[in-house]
């Protein structure tokens, strides 16, 4: 299996990132939800392996998106996001 490397910000769909953010900001987050979120766009998906990739001791490349979610735990993504800079997707 060759490394999986995302070059430049992903790009992600504003909706998406909004409808994240704010279950992020929720003292309680639904899982299933950001999950769903994630699934659903392309740039948001590939963020999330990328950081399950990197954080992964051993051979766990092949984690599903919702097992990826858990293995970075809801703080590390709230901080990720907070931190990266995503191109918007203008259709």
């Amino acid at each position: 299996m060759y490394p999986f490397r995302i070059v430049g910000p992903a790009a992600v769909t504003a909706e998406a990132l909004f409808r994240l953010e704010l279950l992020l900001g929720e003292p309680v987050v639904d899982l299933s939800a950001v999950s769903d979120i994630v699934t659903q766009d392309g740039g948001l998906k590939a963020h999330v392996l990328q950081l399950a990739h990197d954080g992964a001791p051993g051979d766990e490349g092949d984690l599903s998106v919702h097992a990826s979610i858990v293995a970075i735990g809801i703080e590390r993504l709230r901080e990720s996001l907070r931190q990266t800079r995503f191109r918007l997707k203008t259709n």
